[in-house]
């Protein structure tokens, strides 16, 4: 099963909260996460870099975005039909951020478990799992 790594997991990876987070991370990765198909998508690369930017500086932020690129992570861009099921869930759930329902609909799409601790997946009826 393909995976979709939310903006939340990658803030955790390379920000663990605490050494036991990292190890947990550490140990999700290579046991759930290496070896699948596994995208980010164009929303969630602009919250990274926006996040992480401010917090280390946009150039390093891109360094580590690029690791990941590196480390086999697929960007899947948003399609026309992506953003037409986005918006029919914002219709539904009109106070979902709309970056949570693009990144929902091209889970959708690609059948794909998203990785997070984020709320709003699961309010929207969608797969996630998580390291904790």
């Amino acid at each position: 099963m393909a995976l979709v790594l939310d903006t939340r997991f990658l803030i955790s990876y390379m920000f663990p909260p605490t050494l036991t987070d990292r190890d947990a991370l550490k140990r999700f990765y290579s046991e759930k996460i290496l070896g699948k198909p596994v995208f980010m998508t164009v929303v969630t690369i602009t919250e990274f870099l926006k996040i992480v930017g401010r917090r280390i500086g946009f150039s390093q932020a891109e360094i580590w975005l690029k690791l990941f690129l590196r480390s086999g992570v697929r960007v899947e861009p948003v399609t026309h039909i992506d953003s037409i099921e986005a918006g029919r869930i914002l219709c539904r759930e009109p106070d979902i951020p709309i970056a949570d329902a693009l990144i929902a609909s091209i889970a959708k799409r690609l059948k794909a478990i998203i990785v997070t601790d984020d709320p709003h997946f699961k309010k929207l009826g969608i797969k996630t799992i998580w390291y904790k």
